[in-house]
Order: structure tokens, then C-alpha cells, then sequence
């Protein structure tokens, strides 16, 4: 793998990392933080999605869209097992960031928001690990 390559995945994986860090700071952080916990839970997938998209020499679009992102991947990888967390996440980058669109995130959709944002996060760390020594 080219050294720009590499150096564009090992952002993306950080960027993700770093979403998952905050995620899970708003998680433990009470109530009034929910709302960045989701999104940052969204985001956190979708960095991480974008990581495996230039990891394997694909160009990421930009889009919020995580079915779409993880589509985009067939046939290089198979994460047809993140395509449910896929789903719930993808509203969460838009759907509670604004007054009068939705209610709140429960602590439930957040905890569940948490949970898809790691498995994704994880497999996506795992194809890059286990093929490259970036991280």
C-alpha cells in the first residue's frame, strides 16, 4: 500500500476512535448529553466505514448514508453484519441535532446506538489490523 494511502486510512480510523471516545464520555455523562452521544455514535461508524473504503483503494462519498457506505463496499469486504446497526445509525447523524424533528433519544437508543457504533467500529479495526500494520 502506497504511504498516502495508508496515512488517509490511519486518519479515518483515528477520526473514528475519536468519535467513539466521545460517544461513550456523553453516554456515561448523564442526560443532556444523549443527543451528541448518538451522533458521535453515527459518526464514529461512518469514519470508520470510510476507513475500510480507502483501505481498499475506494474513494468514501460524502454521505451520512451507512447502508449506502456499507453497500459501497461489496465485493471488496463482507459486513453484511453491520448492515442492521447500519440502519438504526444513520438518522442519528441528523435526526436529533435540531429542535421540533424528532424526539429525544432514549437512554435505550442510545445504549443501542453504542452498541452498533463499537461492532462496526471493531470489524472495521479488525480488516485493517489483520491486513496491515496501521494502528
Amino acid at each position: 500500500m502506497i504511504p498516502e494511502r495508508k496515512e488517509i486510512v490511519r486518519s479515518w480510523y483515528r477520526k473514528a476512535s475519536s468519535d467513539l471516545a466521545y460517544a461513550k464520555l456523553g453516554l456515561t455523562s448523564g442526560e443532556v448529553f444523549r443527543v451528541g452521544a448518538v451522533y458521535h455514535c453515527q459518526q464514529a461508524a461512518e469514519k470508520a466505514i470510510k476507513a475500510l473504503h480507502c483501505f481498499y483503494g475506494l474513494t468514501p462519498p460524502k454521505s451520512h448514508d451507512l447502508v449506502r457506505l456499507v453497500e459501497l463496499l461489496q465485493p471488496s469486504c463482507d459486513l453484511q453484519e453491520c448492515l442492521k446497526g447500519a440502519e438504526f445509525l444513520t438518522p442519528m447523524a441528523t435526526e436529533f441535532r435540531y429542535p421540533g424533528e424528532s424526539e429525544e433519544p432514549t437512554e435505550a437508543d442510545a445504549q443501542r446506538a453504542w452498541e452498533y457504533a463499537e461492532f462496526i467500529f471493531r470489524n472495521a479495526e479488525f480488516l485493517i489490523k489483520d491486513n496491515l500494520s496501521l494502528l
